[in-house]
C-alpha cells in the first residue's frame, strides 16, 4: 500500500497550468504516493500532454464523457489505494513540502479526518489567505454562515476514516462540493489547517468559480440550507436566500435591516433550545456579521451621532464602543492622508 493517493480531476485545463500542477506534485519531498489523474472527457490539447506522462506513479482514469468534478472526485477516491488522499486541482500548485508536512500533522492529530493549509494566490498579486480555524466548535459555527475552508486543492484526508463513515462527495453538488464535504466530515472528526502557505491558488477567467458563479452559489445554498433546517426546522427559499446574502460577506451592498436582525435573533433563540452550536461562539459570529453590515449601512451623509446610534442599537455595549472608536480612528486617518496628499 502506498502512503498517499493524490487525486486530481481535470477537464480541458490549459496545458501550461496543467504542466505546472503535475510537476509540483512530482517534486514533492515525500515521494511515497500514487498520482491518480481523472481525465473528465478532455477534448483539447491537454489530453496529448496527459498521454505523454511517463512517471510510474501516475495513473490516468479517463471518463468517456464529461461528468463533472464531483463525480470524477468520487471515482478517483474509490480508486485510491493510499492510507491518505491528497486533493489537487489541475490549475493550482503544491509547494514541495506540502505532503511531508500534512502527513506529519495527521499523524500527530489522531482525531483529525482532514488537513488543509494556508494558500497564496498567484497572478498579479500574491498574498496569504487567512483560511484557518481555532477550534472545531468555532469552525462549525462559521460553517453555518459561509464556507469555512480550507482551500479545496490543499485538502488531505484520512482515507480509512472516510471509508469507516462511508463518506464521499455529495453528487447533487456539481459545484462547491468542498462545502458539503466539510459539513459532513466535521461530524466525525477534526479539520486541521496548517499555518504555513503550502499551496498556490491560481485566479483566471476559465476557472469554475468564475465561469459558473451562479451555479456555485446555488450549491452553497443547498449545503447552508441543510444546516439551517437542522437548527430551525423548515426554511423557506426566501429565508435561505436572505441568510446567504447577508451572512457570507460576498455582497458589499448588503446592509443591516430589521428583518435580518430578527433572523439572527431567531437563530440564537433556536440554538438556545437545541444546543447544536456553542451559544457564545454563535453570538460572537453574529456580532461580527452585524458589525460588517453596519459598516456597509453607513453613508457619507450620516452624522457621527447617527452612526453611533446605529452601533449602540444593534451591538452589545463593548462591541459598540470598539466599533465607534475604530471608525473614528479610520476617519481621522483618512483625513490625515487626504491632507498629506
Amino acid at each position: 500500500m502506498v502512503t498517499i493517493s493524490v487525486v486530481m480531476p481535470t477537464y480541458n485545463t490549459p496545458v501550461s497550468f496543467l504542466k505546472e500542477a503535475v510537476e509540483s506534485i512530482l517534486r514533492q519531498t515525500f515521494r511515497d504516493f500514487e498520482f491518480i489523474i481523472v481525465d473528465d472527457g478532455t477534448t483539447d490539447e491537454s489530453r496529448q500532454y496527459l498521454e505523454g506522462l511517463t512517471d510510474r506513479r501516475i495513473r490516468i482514469i479517463r471518463n468517456e464523457t464529461n461528468i463533472g468534478i464531483t463525480k470524477s472526485l468520487n471515482i478517483g477516491f474509490r480508486e485510491a489505494r493510499g492510507k491518505y488522499i491528497a486533493r489537487m486541482d489541475g490549475d493550482d500548485v503544491s509547494l514541495p513540502k506540502r505532503f511531508e508536512k500534512q502527513l506529519a500533522c495527521m499523524k500527530s492529530h489522531p482525531n483529525a479526518i482532514a488537513c488543509g493549509t494556508k494558500t497564496a494566490k498567484i497572478g498579479r498579486r500574491t498574498f496569504a489567505l487567512r483560511r484557518g480555524m481555532e477550534d472545531m466548535e468555532r469552525y462549525r459555527v462559521r460553517m453555518l454562515f459561509a464556507n469555512p475552508g480550507p482551500v479545496h486543492s490543499t485538502a488531505f484526508f484520512d482515507r480509512e476514516k472516510l471509508d469507516q463513515y462511508h463518506i464521499q462527495y455529495d453528487e447533487q453538488l456539481i459545484y462547491a462540493q468542498d462545502y458539503g464535504m466539510w459539513m459532513t466530515i466535521s461530524r466525525y472528526g477534526d479539520i486541521c489547517v496548517l499555518p504555513e502557505v503550502l499551496g498556490l491558488y491560481r485566479v483566471h477567467a476559465g476557472q469554475i468559480s468564475k465561469a459558473h458563479r451562479q451555479s456555485q452559489i446555488m450549491c452553497d445554498k443547498m449545503t447552508q440550507r441543510k444546516l439551517l433546517t437542522q437548527l430551525l426546522g423548515d426554511v423557506t427559499d426566501e429565508e435561505s436566500d436572505m441568510h446567504y446574502r447577508y451572512s457570507t460577506g460576498y455582497y458589499r451592498d448588503a446592509t443591516l435591516t430589521p428583518q435580518i436582525v430578527g433572523w439572527y435573533d431567531r437563530i440564537l433563540a433556536a440554538n438556545s433550545q437545541r444546543k447544536i452550536y456553542d451559544q457564545k461562539k454563535l453570538k460572537r459570529r453574529i456580532i461580527r456579521i452585524k458589525r460588517k453590515l453596519i459598516n456597509q449601512t453607513f453613508t457619507t451623509e450620516m452624522s457621527i451621532r447617527e452612526k453611533a446610534a446605529l452601533l449602540f442599537r444593534n451591538l452589545p455595549f463593548p462591541d459598540a464602543v470598539y466599533a465607534v472608536l475604530r471608525n473614528t480612528a479610520l476617519r481621522i486617518l483618512r483625513t490625515a492622508r487626504k491632507n498629506a496628499g
